[in-house]
């Protein structure tokens, strides 16, 4: 029986505190699912023993046996909504010579490109901007290939002199430390596209849960990165030849970038000022070093 159901079926058997917390899995398995015994008794108001007295009531052993069973549940629901296979536009391959093929496979990137600027929101825009410029540090968690985009991201905004590191989803010990660090001074940005990798949820969610600030760049409103709370903004990835193509994935973080630079004023004027200095210097003082 699925996890939600069999609470479900047990309410009526349940203490009234233990309905009270089953009643929170019930609405948030997501986030029940990446919280503590600590944290969870503190979210329903309830005693650590009493959390423990419902996973035995439920019939699960521990509260670890509990919290897996949630995160199948998630897992399981967005796998649903997931894109199944690779290359799975195989079929939609243009015919005709390979001119042809070219021509439809630009106009493609074009289209993607184009519904990428026609949705931005400006304002949202400018505000993530700003809280990027806010914030203590920025995490960028990113998965399989996506990561790349993540470390180009992390390269434009170190250049703006803002803190920021990459994550690999899929690293359980890396991704844990990251966010047991995080705090509501802080800012993550989270990149989510086909095939998804679906514990970004749990990640998303728990960041919610800490008041971070949240900014996913995915290709639909249907991702798992793209929860309630966070600023979305969708890239879309349709290719006929790849999985996805990043053409509108790159446009955004320089559009991003750009939309900083702008917030950043005289400031931005003063890092190009002092980058110069630095090349300026390397290069005058590169003969010095050859002829020593």
């Amino acid at each position: 029986m699925l996890i939600l159901d069999a609470i479900r079926a047990k309410l009526d058997t349940l203490t009234a505190k233990q309905r009270s917390i089953a009643q929170y899995l019930l609405e948030a398995p997501d986030e029940a699912s990446y919280l503590s015994l600590k944290e969870l008794s503190v979210r329903t108001q309830a005693s650590e023993v009493s959390v423990l007295r419902l996973c035995k009531a439920l019939g699960f052993e521990s509260f670890v046996a509990l919290k897996e069973a949630l995160r199948a549940h998630t897992q399981e629901a967005f796998r649903a909504i997931s894109p199944s296979g690779f290359l799975m536009c195989a079929e939609n391959r243009p015919d005709g010579t390979p001119e042809q093929q070219l021509a439809q496979i630009c106009l493609d990137d074009q289209n993607n490109l184009a519904s990428m600027i026609g949705q931005l929101d400006p304002a949202m825009l400018f505000r993530c901007a700003h809280s990027l410029l806010a914030a203590e540090r920025v995490v960028i968690f990113a998965h399989d290939k996506s990561y790349l985009f993540a470390d180009y991201l992390c390269y434009r905004l170190n250049f703006l002199r803002i803190k920021a590191s990459s994550v690999q989803l899929g690293d359980g010990d890396t991704v844990s430390t990251a966010l047991a660090s995080l705090g509501k001074n802080d800012s993550v940005i989270l990149f989510s596209f086909p095939p998804y990798h679906l514990p970004i949820h749990n990640v998303a969610s728990y960041c919610r849960y800490r008041g971070t600030p949240i900014l996913a760049i995915t290709d639909s409103p249907d991702s798992p990165a793209a929860i309630e709370g966070s600023s979305v903004f969708l890239c879309r990835t349709g290719a006929r030849y790849f999985f996805n193509s990043q053409v509108a994935t790159v446009s955004f973080i320089n559009i991003l970038a750009s939309c900083i630079a702008i917030e950043m004023g005289p400031l931005f004027d003063e890092i190009l000022a002092n980058e110069q200095d630095v090349n300026d210097f390397l290069r005058n003082n590169s003969g010095h070093d050859k002829e020593e």
